[in-house]
């Protein structure tokens, strides 16, 4: 992540994998499910998704996960507009 962007928008792993998210800048993130639509926040529980409500410091890591069920998930960082991140799992 940089100071208001995923590096990527959307990864793909394997059921049962977790996600690191690597925080290369100073800025907060607070990550949720969810997503950022049309400039709103969209918080959404989805089913086989694990719950997420992290706060990703400055300059650190966080491991998010693992995802134990097929499908496509979101999150978003409620701090910064726009900031999604899609994760599909195989």
């Amino acid at each position: 992540m940089n100071e208001t962007n995923f590096a990527q928008k959307s990864i793909s792993i394997q059921k049962g994998d977790s996600v690191t998210l690597v925080n290369d800048s100073p800025a907060i993130h607070v990550i949720e499910n969810g997503s950022w639509v049309d400039g709103m926040q969209v918080p959404k529980d989805e089913a086989g998704a694990p719950q997420v409500h992290v706060s990703v410091d400055g300059n650190i890591s966080q491991i998010i996960g693992p995802f134990n069920t097929a499908g496509t998930f979101h999150l978003y960082c409620t701090v910064h507009p726009d900031m999604n991140l899609t994760v599909n799992v195989h």
